[in-house]
C-alpha cells in the first residue's frame, strides 16, 4: 500500500485554512496536533496565536470491500477547530465558540463541493454523516472551540504478489 497515493489531509485542511475568509480574518493558524490528549500545535502557539484550526496527524483506518466487490481503506480524520477567549467574560466564550461553529459550517459547505467534484482526489470524502462535537467551558483554560471527524474512503489494491514473499 503506497502511502503516496493517499489522501492528503494535511494539505487538504490547510489549504482550507488558508482559503476561507473568516479563518483568515479571524487569525486562525493551521497546525497539527496527536490528538485531544495531545494538542501540541496549539499549545506551543497559545502564547502568542488567537484561534487554531488544528488537524489531528494521527488517523484510525478499517479496510473493507464496497459494493463493486472492489477493497477501501477507510481513515477517519479528526480537525479541530479552536479559539481564545477572555477567561472571566462569558460573552468572550460565546463569540470565540460561535466563530468556531460558523468555520465549521463554511468547511463543510467546501467538503460537499469538493465531494462532489469527481475530477478530484476526493470522490470518497464521506459527508453524508460529519460527526461534531463542542468543547467544554474547562477543556483549556482560556479556549473553546469544538472537534468534527470526517471519513475518506480510498480505493485499495490487495492483489497478491508472491515476490513479496519467501517461501
Amino acid at each position: 500500500m503506497d502511502a503516496k497515493k493517499y489522501f492528503d489531509s494535511e494539505a487538504y485542511f490547510a489549504e482550507i485554512c488558508s482559503k476561507n475568509r473568516l479563518a483568515q480574518e479571524w487569525n486562525f493558524k493551521f497546525c497539527t496536533c496527536g490528538g485531544i490528549n495531545q494538542l501540541t500545535g496549539p499549545l506551543q502557539n497559545f502564547r502568542d496565536t488567537e484561534a487554531f484550526f488544528c488537524i489531528d496527524d494521527t488517523n484510525d483506518g478499517s479496510l473493507f470491500r464496497g459494493r463493486s466487490g472492489g477493497w477501501f481503506k477507510k481513515r477517519t480524520f479528526t480537525v479541530f477547530l479552536l479559539h481564545r477567549y477572555e477567561i472571566k467574560l462569558e460573552e468572550s466564550r460565546i463569540s470565540s465558540l460561535h466563530r468556531c461553529r460558523e468555520i465549521f459550517r463554511q468547511v463543510c459547505s467546501r467538503m460537499l463541493i469538493d465531494s462532489e467534484n469527481l475530477e478530484n482526489e476526493l470522490v470518497y470524502l464521506h459527508t453524508e454523516n460529519i460527526l461534531a462535537r463542542e468543547l467544554g467551558q474547562y477543556f483549556l483554560n482560556g479556549c473553546t472551540g469544538l472537534y468534527f471527524m470526517i471519513d475518506v474512503s480510498e480505493p485499495v489494491d490487495l492483489t497478491y504478489n508472491s515476490g513479496e514473499w519467501t517461501e
